[in-house]
């Protein structure tokens, strides 16, 4: 188990390419320092960011994962902050039934001018992280073992057949057309791809193909 004594964690950042990359970019500029504690990845919207990235960044060790976006009813692509939102409730329930503190998870708006706001908000959660202590919670290699992380009246996060796991993309379809969209847009990325009815609506879940990045 790490010890919490001298702990420095590691945190994970997505950050939008118009707001939350803009504003890290300008608190760099500005020299206003946060602890060293962040690995950034630039996103085109928050709403890109996958549950599946922040869950499995947390299950495999990592102490925290933050994602930047534009403050909501001012995202670049009209509401991709707002797909964030919804997605968050999702993760949270998500690592409470893995047993994982749901606070090592959060989303924060900035605008491209708020370099200073970004910076406290590093600042915080890893203050926090620090009192809160490692995530000694880390999987390796398949998530066979892990059950299902909803009951049978709702969403499952992982669907299980022929002995592969298959991960839920995050987004409920309305009809079969948008539903074959997605999956031919999957398939060509190289996933393997279900569909899964759900009381009216459509729900897809892929795994990436071995060998196929």
């Amino acid at each position: 188990m790490k010890k919490k004594r001298g702990f420095s964690p590691k945190i994970l950042c997505f950050l939008c390419k118009w707001c939350g990359y803009s504003a890290a970019d300008l608190s760099g500029i500005q020299r206003i320092q946060y602890p060293p504690t962040i690995r950034a990845i630039e996103v085109v919207c928050s709403g890109m960011v996958h549950p599946n990235w922040v869950v499995n960044s947390l299950l495999s060790g990592l102490d925290g994962v933050m994602i930047f976006g534009c403050h909501l009813g001012q995202c670049h692509y009209g509401g991709g902050n707002e797909l964030a939102l919804k997605r968050k409730e999702v993760i949270e329930e998500t690592l409470f039934d893995m047993g994982i503190d749901q606070r090592r998870f959060s989303i924060k708006w900035v605008s491209a001018a708020e370099g200073e706001q970004f910076a406290n908000a590093v600042q915080e959660m890893t203050q926090f992280l620090k009192k809160l202590g490692p995530n000694t919670y880390s999987v390796k290699g398949p998530f066979s073992h892990i059950p299902p992380v909803y009951d049978a009246r709702k969403i499952s996060f992982i669907y299980s057949t022929n002995g592969k796991d298959y991960f839920w993309d995050g987004n409920i379809y309305e009809d079969n057309l948008s539903a074959h969209s997605a999956i031919s847009r999957y398939l060509n990325e190289g996933f393997e791809a279900k569909l899964v009815p759900s009381k009216g609506k459509i729900l897809i879940y892929t795994r990436r193909v071995p060998g196929k990045h």
